[in-house]
């Protein structure tokens, strides 16, 4: 029996960079969790993002923020890991800064950059990020859970380029969604935080589904029996999932869910 749900977002449960679920997922969101089914959000997203998404429903959700730094059981904190030592968060930085490009760091709940990019913080601020412009944010005193480089012509082919194989020996390094390619402490993931909610939940490989559609996604998907990817993945994604689902635009994931509570509800009235 299904105990609970866990999915990506962008890409996945809604269209790339969606501000808002449709009444569609909503819907079915709220049917799960009345059926005793938990959800889990797993998102490269900060919690400022997530929460936001399902205002009413919020304390009813889990949130697995910023690829697994961050773990919030409704508006409760049970986890945040910085995404390395201080020493290892000023090398990357120093990284960061030399590319010429935007990038941004996540907190627990909020996100910090020292660009001043207009059209990079209407990117971000547009999906809900709770985001603030600051000079260093070094300097901030506070734990910062995860880098997002942007690679404007994508971050897949740059995956295996020297520079990251360098930083892959100290960070968990994954493609995320459309251009940013996110770093973050080295063994933390989207994998490491399902693997913690199943544990303090109790459930088991047999008893969730896992949908996501980037690398990012991999180490939550691999471990499940239930797993399924987009159909617009990249191969290494759909050799290790169960199944694929059709796009959001087309209702792939919500599909899914929709028969999953046909079914919950048929079990209950046998």
């Amino acid at each position: 029996m299904i105990k609970m749900i866990v999915t990506d977002i962008d890409g996945t449960l809604m269209p790339e960079a969606s501000p808002i679920p449709s009444e569609e997922v909503h819907g079915v969101i709220r049917e799960l969790l009345d059926l005793g089914v938990r959800v889990v959000l797993a998102s490269g997203r900060p919690y400022s993002s997530l929460k936001n998404l399902f205002p009413d429903l919020g304390s009813r959700l889990v949130f697995l923020c910023s690829n697994g730094s961050v773990v919030m059981e409704g508006d409760q904190p049970l986890e945040a890991v910085p995404f390395g030592t201080e020493e290892e968060i000023s090398r990357l930085l120093t990284y960061a800064r030399g590319r010429g490009e935007a990038w941004h760091v996540d907190s627990w709940e909020k996100a910090y950059t020292e660009s001043d990019d207009r059209a990079y913080l209407d990117m971000v601020t547009g999906v809900g990020v709770d985001i603030e412009k600051v000079e260093n944010v070094e300097a901030l005193g506070v734990p910062l859970t995860k880098l997002s480089i942007v690679y404007p012509d994508g971050p897949d082919g740059h995956f295996f380029d020297p520079d990251i194989e360098e930083y892959k020996k100290e960070f968990s390094v994954a493609p995320a969604g459309l251009v940013f390619m996110d770093f973050n402490r080295k063994g933390i993931n989207k994998g490491s935080a399902v693997k913690r909610v199943c544990e303090a939940y109790g459930v088991s490989q047999d008893e969730y589904m896992v949908f996501g559609d980037a690398m990012n996604d991999l180490s939550m998907l691999a471990p499940a029996k239930y797993s399924w990817c987009s159909v617009r993945s990249v191969e290494a994604l759909k050799e290790a999932c169960a199944g694929t689902f059709a796009p959001p635009e087309e209702g792939g994931v919500v599909g899914i869910l929709k028969e999953l509570a046909v079914s919950l509800r048929r079990e209950r009235q046998s």
